[in-house]
């Protein structure tokens, strides 16, 4: 063994240089790295909790999405069915009135008909009478002229 420490160019303070790594090894690893393992694993902890929290946010943000597309769908529905029913009551208020103005404009047609009828009527007997004078008057020309 001594003829390999020797063609390997290692002597006697090889063992001791062993020795104190693995001392230091031991101490090390329970001050420093032990620590420090704990903390890597401490932040790799925070991490994938605060990914996962965050990846919970999001799947309530979705919800909250869809819950407010599925309202925002019913109340446009609802807005629509509304405006289809003040349209309706508004075409149905459009046939009263335009039916109640063809009746006032029926009415007052017929009213100005009756009137013209009655007035060419008091015309009419008007003229008959004066026909009946004029006639009269015309005759007696006639026969004075004559006679």
């Amino acid at each position: 063994m001594s003829a390999i420490l020797e063609q390997l160019g290692l002597d006697q303070t090889f063992f001791i240089q062993i020795g104190i790594f693995f001392v230091l090894f031991l101490a090390l690893s329970r001050i420093y790295f032990k620590p420090f393992m704990t903390l890597l694993e401490a932040r790799h902890k925070k991490t994938v909790e605060d990914r996962e929290a965050a990846e919970r946010l999001l799947q309530q943000a979705d919800e909250k999405f869809s819950e407010y597309q599925r309202r925002l769908a019913e109340e446009r529905s609802e807005a629509r069915k509304d405006y289809e029913q003040i349209l309706n009551e508004a075409k149905k208020e459009e046939s009263r009135l335009l039916s109640h103005a063809r009746d006032e404009a029926k009415k007052i047609t017929q009213d100005a008909a009756e009137s013209a009828n009655a007035q060419r009527e008091k015309v009419k007997q008007q003229l008959e009478a004066d026909v009946a004078t004029i006639a009269q008057a015309i005759s007696a020309k006639v026969l004075s002229r004559r006679s």
